[in-house]
């Protein structure tokens, strides 16, 4: 199997995303002199308390990052269609996950006295770039092949 493109695209991808899950994305600190951090998986607050209601998001990197997991497992055997089609599921995952994290940063922006958003929130906007990067050399490997294919003929 020649090392593609695609296939470095999609390891940097997936990097970005563990990345992403291990760092916390946002400070919210309000008016009453309270923080509250904002991460993948939980909020937590100045205490210490932890809350999981933001579960989602985590799950959402996760499952975008096993789709491109497939995707490159399933590179081997040159399956063009099946990886383009897990790389539309796994863009589609990374644009859910903006809308998650949008509606967060909405419900907890209420009475805000400063915001501090991180650098690891960037980082899905990278992977979702890379994976539209990986679908396109997907798509050209895919046409050259198939080009390749109309030239050849037999000979008599």
């Amino acid at each position: 199997m020649k090392l593609r493109l695609q296939h470095i695209c999609l390891v940097l991808a997936m990097a970005a995303i563990i990345v992403c899950l291990c760092y916390p994305l946002v400070q919210f600190i309000y008016t009453d002199n309270t923080a509250i951090t904002l991460s993948n998986f939980n909020t937590v607050d100045l205490n210490g308390n932890h809350h999981s209601s933001p579960w989602a998001l985590g799950g959402l990197l996760i499952a975008s990052g096993l789709c491109q997991l497939f995707v490159l497992l399933i590179a081997v055997f040159q399956n063009f269609a099946l990886q383009k089609r897990g790389l539309i599921v796994t863009m589609l995952l990374l644009t859910g996950y903006y809308l998650v994290y949008l509606i967060f940063v909405l419900i907890l922006r209420a009475d805000v006295q400063a915001t501090f958003p991180r650098w690891t929130s960037i980082l899905p906007l990278v992977s979702l770039i890379l994976t539209f990067m990986a679908f396109n050399a997907v798509r050209r490997t895919e046409a050259q092949i198939i080009a390749s294919a109309n030239n050849f003929r037999l000979r008599d």
